[in-house]
This record gives C-alpha cells, sequence and structure tokens, in this order.
C-alpha cells in the first residue's frame, strides 16, 4: 500500500515538473463584433452631385437657365436613409512568424454603386502581423492619405470630401516603429472602392490603374503622444489607359501612361476641453480619393496617339471640436481648387474637371455641428454649406474670368446607436 503510494506520489510530481517546463500555448482565437445602426435625414436647399440618392453629397450643381428663366437645379430635396448601418467583426488570434495577430472584416449597407443601393458591401478586409519593431498590413482597409487618427468628425457621411480624401485600397502596407512614438509606414496599393477613371467607357473599372502594373506607393512618417499627432505623406501613382486607335492596317496601340505626385501633411493637438485637426493636400491625380481631379488628354490629330498629364488639386480643412462626453460642439471648414494643367489638352477625364463649357474653379465649405449623447445613443445635427465657384474653362482645365458663386445648404439629423 505504501509502495503503491509512493509511486503514485512520485508520477504526479514528475508529470507536474514536466507540464510546468512546456512553453505556454499560444492564445486562441478571440472574435467580438462592433457597428452601429444609423438613420439619416438629409434636407439639401438645392439639386446636388451626389451618389446613393443624395446619401453622400459632393458639391451643388452649376445653373441650368429653362426658357422661362429659372434655374432648374434651384429645387429642394429631402431624405431618410438607413444604409450606413455597419457591422465588422475584429479577430485576434495565435502567434504567427513570432508575431501578434488580428484581422478585421467591416462592411455597411451603402452598396457598390447606386443600382445595388442597399447591398452589403465590403469596407475592411484585412490580416495585421505585429511585431515590437514593426507591423504588415495585408488585405483592404484605409487609403494612405485617408488617417483614421486625424480625420473630419463631420455628421454628414461625406467627412469632408470633395476636399479631405477617403476611402479604401487594396494594399500592402510595411511600418517601422522607431520608438513609441515616431514610424515609418511604406504602403504598395491599387485603387479599388472608388476607382480611377478610363479612358475606354467599356473598360472594366479600375482599368487603368491595373493596366500599369505597378502599385500606387506612399511614404508615410507620423509622430504621435498623447496630445499631439503629426506627419507627412509623398504618394505615386501610374495610370496606363492602354487605348487603340485606328483599324489595321493602320492601327495603333497606345502604351502612354500618366504618373502622379501627391505630398500631404496633418496635425491633430488634443486639450483639456477642445481638439484641432487639419490637413493639407498638394495633389495630382486625386479622383480615386473622390477628391477633384484626374488627367487631361493631349491629341495633335484625330488619328495620332493620345497623351497625358495630370490633374492638379490643392486641398485643406481644419476641424475643431469639444472634448465632452455628452454635448459635443464642432465646426469644419474646408476649401478645394482646380488647378489644371499643361494648356492644349483636348479631353479630361476624372471628376468635376474639362477643357471646355462651365466648370467648377474652387469649392469652400464650413459646417458647424452639434452632438448630443447618452450612453451607446447619440443624435447628431449639422449644418452644412457649400459654395462651389462655376465659370469657363480653358484647354488648361483652369477656369478663368467671372465666376458664379452656386451654393447649398445641407442640414443633416442622424440617429446612432452604437454597439
Amino acid at each position: 500500500m505504501l509502495k503503491r503510494l509512493l509511486l503514485s506520489t512520485t508520477g504526479l510530481i514528475l508529470a507536474s515538473i514536466c507540464f510546468s517546463q512546456e512553453k505556454p500555448a499560444s492564445p486562441a482565437v478571440s472574435v467580438s463584433l462592433y457597428g452601429f445602426i444609423r438613420n439619416d435625414m438629409n434636407y439639401d436647399s438645392r439639386q446636388n452631385v451626389f451618389v446613393r440618392e443624395g446619401q453622400l453629397d459632393l458639391y451643388p450643381k452649376d445653373k441650368d437657365i429653362q426658357s422661362d428663366g429659372k434655374d432648374y437645379n434651384k429645387k429642394s430635396q429631402l431624405n431618410i436613409l438607413g444604409i450606413l448601418s455597419r457591422l465588422g467583426v475584429k479577430v485576434t488570434g495565435p502567434d504567427a512568424f513570432k508575431a501578434k495577430t488580428s484581422a478585421v472584416i467591416e462592411g455597411d449597407f451603402f452598396g457598390q454603386a447606386d443600382v445595388n443601393i442597399g447591398l452589403f458591401r465590403l469596407r475592411h478586409g484585412y490580416v495585421k502581423l505585429d511585431w515590437k519593431k514593426s507591423a504588415l498590413t495585408l488585405g483592404q482597409t484605409w487609403y494612405p492619405l485617408f488617417i483614421p487618427e486625424c480625420f473630419p468628425g463631420t455628421v454628414n457621411f461625406n467627412t469632408g470630401i470633395p476636399i479631405a480624401p477617403f476611402g479604401w485600397a487594396g494594399q500592402i502596407k510595411y511600418t517601422a516603429k522607431f520608438t513609441d512614438k515616431a514610424s515609418l509606414s511604406v504602403t504598395a496599393y491599387k485603387p479599388r472602392e472608388f476607382a480611377v477613371t478610363n479612358v475606354n467607357s467599356s473598360d472594366n473599372t479600375n482599368a487603368a490603374s491595373m493596366n500599369a502594373t505597378l502599385p500606387e506607393l506612399n511614404a508615410h512618417f507620423q509622430y504621435k503622444t498623447d496630445r499631439i499627432l503629426v506627419g507627412a505623406q509623398v504618394d505615386y501613382s501610374l495610370l496606363k489607359p492602354y487605348v487603340k486607335y485606328g483599324t489595321a492596317p493602320n492601327l495603333l496601340i497606345s502604351n502612354e501612361t500618366v504618373s502622379g505626385f501627391t505630398a500631404m501633411a496633418y496635425a491633430k493637438f488634443t486639450g483639456k476641453k477642445i481638439a484641432v485637426k487639419t490637413q493639407i493636400v498638394l495633389g495630382q491625380n486625386t479622383s480615386q480619393w473622390v477628391m477633384m481631379g484626374g488627367y487631361y488628354g493631349y491629341k495633335i490629330s484625330a488619328t495620332s496617339i493620345e497623351t497625358y498629364k495630370p490633374a492638379k488639386t490643392t486641398a485643406a480643412w481644419i476641424d475643431v471640436y469639444g472634448t465632452g462626453k455628452k454635448v459635443v460642439p464642432g465646426l469644419f471648414i474646408g476649401y478645394s481648387a482646380n488647378n489644371g494643367a499643361k494648356a492644349g489638352a483636348t479631353a479630361a477625364y476624372g471628376r468635376a474637371i474639362g477643357i471646355n463649357g462651365r466648370g467648377v474653379k474652387d469649392l469652400f465649405r464650413v459646417s458647424p455641428r452639434l452632438d448630443f449623447i447618452s450612453g451607446k445613443l447619440s443624435f447628431r445635427n449639422e449644418l452644412e454649406f457649400t459654395q462651389a465657384k462655376y465659370g469657363i474653362r480653358g484647354s488648361d482645365g483652369k477656369v478663368t474670368g467671372p465666376t458664379d458663386k452656386i451654393s447649398n445648404v445641407r442640414f443633416t439629423f442622424s440617429t446612432v446607436f452604437n454597439f
């Protein structure tokens, strides 16, 4: 009996020692849901350039004077939509390649186009590997020029566009962490959610980007503390429309490309009672970020091969808001200008650009807001004033001479329940 007891005790001690020397198991997969239920009421004093039944407004339409002398676009609108309701899944998993792993998949009911409004669409879908001194992100997430910690806090879903850059793209991003405050990210990506403009209308979405086998490249430096956030980026893009001219035996195939360089800087300061965010963009070929811009075409003759130059765009904004938890005021002010390109253009491809007729010279927006928050429920109110200057465009894409100031006032009331 004693012998048996001694053997059992010895076995338990040995088993305990063996298990205690094993490496701890990696944490199991953890899954959490997040999102919100949102309903928006939008009133506009004028017809606008917009998408998704007016949910996302860009700028007021130009005058459309009819035979009776009345402006056809001087007509108010009202709509109520719940398509911004959102659902996301966050996943953390066991370590891989000595890095902490996580993933996110998120979507809303905004749809991929006006024809399928209300259908579920992908916003984010990526995996991330996080080491102590670096990180790697692969999948679809924010464009590098959209800074999650520093973007306009407007009630309107336009989030400041077309003045502030916005959207998602498939990408590979590597981040080097110099310290716990400073980092440098290098991203290779391709436009996705908001497409670049093609020369051939029959081409697939984003064909001009896909034809250029070089991805868009971005370098981003950021410095971050509890109260201060500053950063700067340079971005390079390359498009290849790939167009054929004429027919055999006089068929010509164009391999012309158009490149764009963009510089961006931003800053955020958080005080005890107020916070300030700001950003400036000096861009070329910026249409994929839902901004004014694109590129211009130049042809010597009807049968010659077209060459291209990027449209230049300038944009800047500031957002001041309270840091309270129950009643939060805010004010967004933004400005953007079309700066054209080289004179002599014969075509324009992009958003809010052209070489003849009337077009937008610049945009100005000011939108005060006031949020009432109780627990997970928010009642958000905003009055947005957007003014576009319209005038006659030249072959350089610039608007010169007299301009008409066309404005729209939008009131938004939004109900948001977060979970």
